[in-house]
């Protein structure tokens, strides 16, 4: 396999909505349309400055948004306390200049040209890539292949392009090409092309025959398998979405399994003004800057030096809150070296964090060396930097600081195991909202403690054939405290531990004695 050396891209943006400020309840997952409720379309910078336009025919678009407010009244102290508007201006940024591409593209790396077709706001290559004489790609390849001005679409995305066409029920069909599908004894499965994409058909080689794209997301369940768009194969297909022949879906793959990639243009259409869908995104026909990398509620929030405010108080939201219990009271605490807020909560004797410590310390890391993962699951410490260098305590009674703030320390195994209590973690400390967009998925847990545990993976610094540089995130990982190290998986935990190695990084919660 040939290997690329183009600019990979970044592709998780979570849309994260809190509607009121006594916050709501975690399975409130709501679906806004982006349409507008009349011809007047606005580009704004998020500071208020708006250029109107107008278009009658005007594209909605659906994005996942997570309802659950939990936020932070900023104090004269911090850093954060209602900061100047620091957003990208629209015009300044060439966003309202941007051109969309059209007909055809170029590709200037070998020469070779692509068909290029409109379908609602996104601007897609009509065809399938065709790199360096290659026609399928492995996941990590297939990361990093597009063209410049292009790139992998992500699970949202292409989720976009399957409402636009009328939804899972039905896209297969009307992507789908006119011909080249098998026509036998389960039908005609050739499609309609509606709308000019002309998905064309792959032989499976499981003796089927499908058309499969891969997207940049991980599965949520199983990091290291990648997720991939299916355009539902023939029926002697091994791996089908259902029985028609209309349908598509979503499933993981192994990551050096070969498949197509369709690139999409990095430029978008908002009613009638453009913008760079990786800079940018579009809510109720205006266009606003990302915050922290990611979508957000523009009616709830406003994004002042890459952090979001709510509008109605001016209060300060953390994406990490999305994991939080919503009937649990929670307190905030302000750690000073570096002034980041952390919602805390009493149980029994102990004011513990809940959520993962986010100190940068040095030699600590963000999982796959991206801040937009510390932003949810804080970051990754070796046993070494969670207790600074001192040695793992031998009874409950030695308490070590460790990388905690003055105040605070780790946890002992037998407090730990206190708020788990005579029942499983999974009823008693794990969030219930899970994937690493916040994407509004959900497992069975209760969250009773108000503790809410997630886990961000592993790094292993010294990787080898049976353990990754980076895996296992928000299914697996460790807590490090003072005088233990829980190493475990998240779905099948079952009370046992290990101690994790000296070269692998996890997770650290911090508590603090009443």
């Amino acid at each position: 396999m040939k290997k690329f050396s183009l600019l990979a891209t970044l592709s998780i943006a979570a849309m994260i909505a809190a509607c009121g400020d006594n916050g709501s309840s975690a399975e409130d997952i709501e679906v806004p349309s982006s349409s507008s409720t009349g011809n007047d379309i606005s580009v704004s910078s998020g500071n208020g400055d708006v250029a109107s336009s107008s278009n009658d025919d005007i594209t909605s678009s659906s994005e996942v948004s997570t309802n659950l407010s939990s936020e932070a009244s900023p104090t004269s102290s911090s850093a954060e306390t209602a900061p100047s508007d620091s957003s990208t201006n629209i015009s300044s940024s060439g966003t309202s200049e941007l051109q969309e591409p059209k007909d055809f593209f170029t590709d200037s790396r070998d020469g070779k040209t692509y068909k290029l077709v409109k379908i609602g706001n996104q601007n897609w290559m009509a065809e399938n890539l065709h790199f360096a004489d290659s026609l399928i790609y492995v996941f990590d390849d297939a990361q990093k292949v597009c063209p410049e001005n292009f790139h992998l679409p992500s699970m949202e995305e292409f989720q976009e392009l399957v409402d636009f066409v009328g939804g899972a029920a039905v896209a297969a069909k009307v992507l789908k090409s006119t011909s080249g599908w098998p026509n036998g004894e389960f039908g005609d499965w050739n499609g309609t092309d509606e709308f000019g994409f002309n998905a064309i058909p792959v032989d499976s080689g499981d003796g089927g025959t499908d058309e499969n794209f891969w997207t940049t997301n991980h599965d949520y369940h199983r990091y290291s398998t990648g997720m991939m768009l299916k355009i539902n194969p023939y029926p002697t297909s091994k791996f089908r979405c259902a029985q028609s022949a209309d349908s598509t879906c979503f499933l993981n793959a192994e990551p050096d399994t070969k498949l197509s990639v369709r690139c999409l243009s990095d430029i978008s259409s908002c009613g009638s003004a453009t913008y760079n869908n990786r800079t940018h995104f579009c809510q109720n026909s205006t266009v606003y800057p990302l915050c922290r990398g990611r979508k957000y509620d523009s009616e709830t929030y406003v994004c002042r030096d890459q952090q979001l405010h709510s509008i109605a108080t001016d209060s300060i939201y953390k994406y990490s809150w999305v994991w939080l219990n919503p009937d649990k009271e929670y307190g905030l605490f302000q750690d000073p070296r570096d002034m980041q807020f952390y919602k805390t909560i009493v149980i029994d004797t102990l004011v513990w964090m809940a959520e993962n410590l986010n100190y940068a310390s040095e030699g600590s890391v963000c999982f796959e060396n991206d801040s937009m993962y510390c932003d949810l699951y804080g970051r990754l410490y070796t046993a070494d930097q969670a207790r600074n260098g001192e040695p793992i305590a031998r009874d409950i009674e030695t308490k070590i600081q460790g990388i905690c703030p003055d105040g605070w320390r780790l946890p002992a195994s037998e407090e730990f195991d206190a708020v788990i209590g005579g029942s499983f973690p999974q009823e008693t400390i794990y969030a219930k909202i899970i994937g690493y967009d916040t994407n509004g998925e959900m497992y069975d847990h209760l969250n009773t403690t108000g503790l809410s545990f997630v886990y961000g993976g592993i790094h292993n610094s010294k990787p080898n054939v049976w353990q990754r540089e980076w895996d296992d995130l928000n299914t697996g990982g460790g807590i490090i405290g003072a005088n233990f190290e829980f190493d475990v998986y998240y779905h099948y935990f079952d009370g046992s531990s290990w101690s994790i190695g000296k070269n692998q990084a996890e997770n650290v919660r911090c508590v603090k004695d009443l």
